[in-house]
């Protein structure tokens, strides 16, 4: 049986194999291009006595390549994001949000325009060096046919057996709750094997009809818990001691108000030594705790400051602010 489970898996990861060829394959330039100086986060100069990177954008313009917008996706960006700092980027859908946190993490490059991490042009880093000093959290995160264990370990795989820090981060991610539920806990597979033609097997009393049918129960992962293995996974990426950069892209979308407010409230509890900074439809806690803010319109940033700030200034933050305030005041009335 353990011989059958395992040609199971290996069907699942060639099909993952396959799925990625086809990706190596594709006619798609890299526009990213390597550098040739090894990235060692700075001693000194954050905010909180540590490390985190710091960043200045000079005049940054980007469109995707080979897109259909006429328009770019960001246009004329000029700020600065201090060593350590916390930020919080809002703004209209399609303003740019994303597309900002992706410059920033040096998934893409800016067409025009330059990138500078702790004073040096982001080109010259490194790619492998930057990423392994990032952790990027996001709502297009994917959890893998793997264990939910491995799910979590793969942040830090070094110390996946690391029973006791698998566990603290997927408490810190909001997981540990539904996952003591499962059967078999953090060993429980996440592979979908319903894939697997046994229709020959059904109504024959023959023991592949019971294995198979048993490979059909994998657990059926909601978005939220899904988005709680991903953040366990991010978790556990802080404890390789590399981290000095964390982006976190609006990953609570399936979460309710209450779990968005408690993931949020962990990782500022590992922001020691790290720049964050946070892309959210959600104006509350976050922003009023930010260092700061910067409101974004059609690709630009038409405001930053702190909360105090911007609301002084009653310009698209305030608005922004005051439209989601009056919806709340609304629901809560009606209750």
């Amino acid at each position: 049986m353990a011989v059958t489970i395992s040609i199971f898996r290996l069907n699942s990861l060639r099909r993952g194999l396959a799925t990625i060829r086809k990706m190596n394959d594709s006619k798609i330039e890299n526009i990213i291009k390597d550098g040739f100086v090894a990235y060692v986060p700075t001693a000194k100069g954050s905010m909180l006595g540590k490390t985190g990177m710091g960043f200045e954008l000079q005049n940054v313009c980007f469109s995707y390549p080979g897109g259909e917008k006429t328009t770019p996706a960001l246009s004329n960006i000029s700020l600065d994001i201090k060593p350590g700092s916390l930020v919080v980027i809002v703004g209209e859908n399609g303003g740019g949000k994303s597309t900002l946190i992706r410059i920033l993490s040096r998934i893409y490059d800016p067409s025009s325009g330059e990138v500078l991490i702790d004073n040096r042009p982001s080109k010259e880093y490194q790619i492998d060096d930057l990423h392994r000093s990032s952790a990027i959290l996001s709502q297009d995160s994917r959890i893998y046919p793997l264990s939910v264990r491995e799910n979590i370990g793969l942040g830090h795989p070094d110390s996946y057996l690391d029973d006791a820090m698998i566990k603290q981060s997927a408490e810190e991610g909001g997981a540990a709750g539904f996952i003591g539920k499962l059967t078999k806990g953090y060993d429980t597979s996440v592979d979908p094997y319903t894939y697997v033609n046994h229709s020959n097997l059904k109504g024959k009393d023959h023991p592949l009809a019971k294995m198979a049918q048993d490979l059909r129960k994998t657990p059926d992962f909601s978005g939220g818990e899904k988005q709680r293995i991903v953040a366990a996974r991010t978790f556990m990426r802080f404890k390789s001691g590399r981290i000095s950069f964390v982006a976190v892209d609006e990953p609570s979308s399936a979460l309710d108000a209450e779990g968005e407010y408690q993931l949020f409230q962990s990782l500022l509890a590992n922001r020691e030594g790290k720049t964050m900074v946070f892309v959210t439809h959600r104006f509350g806690h976050l922003t009023k705790v930010a260092d700061q803010i910067i409101c974004m319109k059609e690709g630009s940033v038409v405001e930053t400051g702190s909360h105090p700030q911007l609301m002084a200034m009653n310009g698209e933050y305030a608005k922004l602010y005051n439209i989601q305030a009056k919806a709340f005041q609304d629901n809560a009335a009606s209750m």
